[in-house]
């Protein structure tokens, strides 16, 4: 709490003049946190500008604001959810990767390569000799690969885009 009061200029102690306890200020942290990654996906998929797949717009953009707000997402990634005041942002972001994706199972996988990834970067996890932008690229291709073969196969119980 100290750090966060630092930053914002005042005493610890006025954080509470703001916040009824810790928790209130982890949650306003954790939403805070995860509408601007929202905000961050949505210009990035929707983004007419970048020729790439949109699931590779969602993946890059997701990097991007993890290595860029280093501190907070692994703070926030390490605080238990709190499902009530997130809800809503969540569900935006799991959407952002759905639509990119166009199929639930593929949003899911490329989710969790790239937040794995995030992690092993940010907590400096890669292996000797292991590019981090080399092995991002190499998942992202096979991804978005992926999401075009599914979006070329006919709709059907195979072909479910659920």
């Amino acid at each position: 709490m100290r750090r966060l009061a630092d930053e914002m200029g005042i005493q610890a102690p006025s954080l509470y003049k703001h916040f009824a306890d810790k928790g209130a200020i982890q949650r306003a942290v954790y939403v805070d946190y995860l509408t601007a990654m929202r905000d961050a996906l949505v210009a990035a998929r929707e983004s007419a500008d970048d020729p790439d797949h949109p699931l590779a717009r969602v993946a890059r953009a997701y990097r991007a604001h993890g290595l860029g707000n280093r501190e907070l997402y692994a703070y926030v990634h390490v605080l238990p959810y709190p499902r009530a005041e997130g809800a809503d942002v969540l569900k935006d972001i799991r959407m952002q990767w759905f639509l990119a994706a166009g199929q639930s199972d593929l949003a899911l996988a490329a989710y969790a390569f790239m937040r794995g990834m995030v992690e092993l970067e940010i907590h400096s996890l890669t292996p000797r000799g292991a590019e981090a932008n080399g092995a991002y690229e190499h998942g992202l291709a096979a991804f978005v690969a992926r999401a075009e073969l599914l979006a070329a196969a006919p709709s059907g119980p195979c072909g479910s885009r659920h």
